[in-house]
């Protein structure tokens, strides 16, 4: 059967045992796609899975008169999908933990003194909010009116100005 027979067999008569055979048609090629992008492992069955729910799309959405090939319509939608995945993907991690500067051993007193004299007042009253006082990043960024991905981005560079210390 060829990928028009069994688009109309899924679209008309919801027929299961069509979709399976197209999914099997196609797990290589969501597969292909996702080492293509470079996804990273633990993200990879995720990305697996909304592939197969583009599958479904592409079934339900294709239209034969555009001149276009079934696949060639799915492989565009499924490289558009994971593209705007990969844009959504946080692009570093923050620990919630705020006891990130005592984990190494040092003197905190003398280091936080070395700290705060490298740091911007912005930086100084994120450093005292968050790291000193324990706060939410949503409560700082009520407090100080700013966005949170402000108050990350001045944890962030906190916490590289403490690593760069040590």
């Amino acid at each position: 059967m060829n990928d028009y027979e069994l688009v109309y067999l899924i679209r008309a008569q919801n027929d299961s045992i069509a979709f399976d055979f197209l999914f099997q048609k196609y797990k290589k090629f969501i597969w292909k796609y996702i080492h293509l992008m470079n996804i990273e492992l633990r993200e990879q069955d995720d990305f697996f899975q909304e592939g197969i729910l583009i599958l479904y799309k592409a079934v339900e959405t294709f239209d034969e008169s555009k001149n276009k090939t079934f696949t060639r319509y799915f492989e565009l939608i499924l490289r558009r999908h994971f593209y705007h995945l990969i844009y959504k993907l946080p692009k570093y991690l923050l620990y919630e933990d705020s006891n990130f500067m005592s984990c190494f051993g040092y003197e905190e007193e003398q280091n936080d003194q070395d700290l705060m004299d490298s740091c911007s007042l912005f930086e100084k009253n994120i450093y005292q909010f968050y790291f000193v006082e324990k706060q939410a990043v949503k409560k700082i960024s009520k407090q100080m009116a700013c966005e949170p991905k402000k108050i990350y981005n001045a944890i962030f560079r906190i916490k590289e100005k403490y690593k760069n210390m040590i």
